[in-house]
């Protein structure tokens, strides 16, 4: 691992890393290291129990919750969200679960709304109702047609697992997963909420470093992107390997059931990108960048979680791939 350790180090001194970086095999850790600061301006190191505001990989919690739903029979992938929410019966008539799943339901990616902070302020000063707001994103493409990212069809989902657990959605992935798997350190990224360890997330400003912007999202009352660490993360991708699914619903998730826009090798499951040997799921928000490789048949793990919004991990995992596979 030294030639490993150095390669990284060569890309920090490179490029400037901040975050954390754990690679396990068979459920052994073989290296972990963090880098950088959690607070650049109180000059707060990271280290590899830091929490990171993850994102978007929170959609494979979503998406194991689902299927996790369906092995107790409260959710069926081929029905209706309005079957589960009268709101939700404004939708596309044709749109599912699955199609939410695999980003194929055709809805407007709520990130791609213009002035969406503005849009969330007016929302919350008129007392607007975001599930409404979610059913009335423009209808693309008819569902099924195609894969298109969207952020709005896991938001949907996220309300769902409230609804048929009668749980709120950090209750419901506690209850399923989160206490028995003893990922104490994973849970709702509120930033109004103090969570002891968690990193500022930052950017770069005019070649000065800079406290980045919250979420768009986050002052919206809704199922929220968690914080997690490396270790807590590697604990679920363990779990991923190890029957926290039942093999028909891990079946499911890593299925290839659409090809990706903007990469023709990549397929896409139930929350993760699939490649030949490989899946993958990334995250990006203002300040935060993370990103998680796994090798189901090597059983290796590559986690990556960045508080420093301009690190490329992609960049990062092909410099290392050679000596972690």
């Amino acid at each position: 691992m030294k030639e490993l350790e150095a390669l990284i180090d060569k890309y920090d001194k490179e490029n400037y890393l901040s975050g954390a970086i754990l690679i396990a095999k068979d459920g052994k850790i073989l290296f972990e290291k963090a880098y950088g600061k959690a607070s650049i301006q109180l000059d707060v190191p990271n280290t590899v129990d830091t929490k990171f505001h993850i994102a978007s990989v929170t959609k494979m919690f979503i998406a194991a919750a689902i299927l996790k739903l369906q092995e107790q029979d409260l959710v069926q992938l081929h029905e209706k969200p309005g079957t589960y929410i009268e709101e939700f019966k404004a939708l596309h008539p044709n749109i599912t679960v699955h199609h939410l799943l695999t980003h194929s339901s055709g809805l407007h990616d709520i990130y791609g709304v213009p002035n969406l902070r503005f849009e969330m302020t007016k929302l919350n000063i008129e007392k607007g109702c975001f599930l409404t707001y979610l059913a009335i994103q423009d209808q693309l493409y008819p569902p099924g047609e195609r894969w298109h990212y969207s952020s709005t069809g896991f938001l949907i989902l996220g309300y769902i697992v409230e609804k048929v657990t009668g749980l709120p959605f950090d209750k419901a992935l506690n209850q399923l997963f989160l206490d028995p798997l003893d990922m104490l350190n994973t849970g709702p990224d509120n930033p109004r909420t103090i969570h002891d360890g968690r990193a500022y997330g930052h950017s770069k400003e005019n070649e000065k470093y800079i406290n980045a912007d919250n979420d768009k999202l986050s002052e919206v009352d809704a199922p929220r992107e968690l914080f997690s660490t490396v270790r807590d993360l590697n604990k679920w991708c363990d779990a991923l390997l190890n029957g926290i699914l039942s093999q028909e619903s891990i079946d499911k998730m890593f299925r290839p059931y659409l090809s990706v826009s903007f990469d023709p090798t990549l397929k896409y499951g139930y929350g993760w990108f699939l490649g030949d040997h490989f899946r993958l799921i990334g995250g990006g928000t203002p300040g935060f960048r993370s990103e998680i490789w796994q090798f189901p048949d090597e059983k290796v793990n590559v986690i990556m979680l960045w508080n420093y919004e301009k690190v490329d991990s992609h960049k990062l995992f092909h410099t290392i791939n050679d000596f972690i596979v």
